[in-house]
């Protein structure tokens, strides 16, 4: 995964980015094998520090979340948070839509099975 942190009047040590790398892995690990990059980029505003996280998981998936707070750590946890909520719900979707089509490949199964011709007379 390419991983980029970028500060815009915010000085991003090292420290910072290690934490970032840390739970962006953690949540991929859990929810998604690998992503193809993801841009962490924090922003002053006034007395607050914005957060805007994108994750490009894959191919035309690409999740975004934003939180702000007057700590660096405290607002990239929130945007975790909510990256780690969308995350959960696409993965919930993905699942339970391949279990509905798979309900509805055993239910076409069980009716063909049930369906008997009747023997046609070969006097007629």
């Amino acid at each position: 995964m390419q991983l980029t942190v970028t500060g815009k009047q915010v000085d991003v040590g090292d420290a910072l980015r290690r934490h970032v790398e840390s739970t962006l892995g953690a949540l991929l690990g859990k929810y998604f094998g690998t992503a193809i990059e993801a841009h962490a980029v924090f922003a002053r505003e006034a007395h607050l520090i914005t957060v805007d996280v994108s994750l490009h998981v894959g191919r035309g998936m690409v999740v975004n979340s934003s939180a702000a707070a007057t700590d660096h750590y405290v607002a990239f946890d929130a945007a975790a948070e909510r990256l780690a909520k969308q995350l959960r719900r696409y993965k919930r979707r993905l699942r339970d839509h391949h279990a509905r089509l798979r309900n509805q490949a055993e239910n076409s199964e069980e009716k063909a099975r049930a369906f008997v011709l009747a023997p046609v007379d070969e006097e007629a």
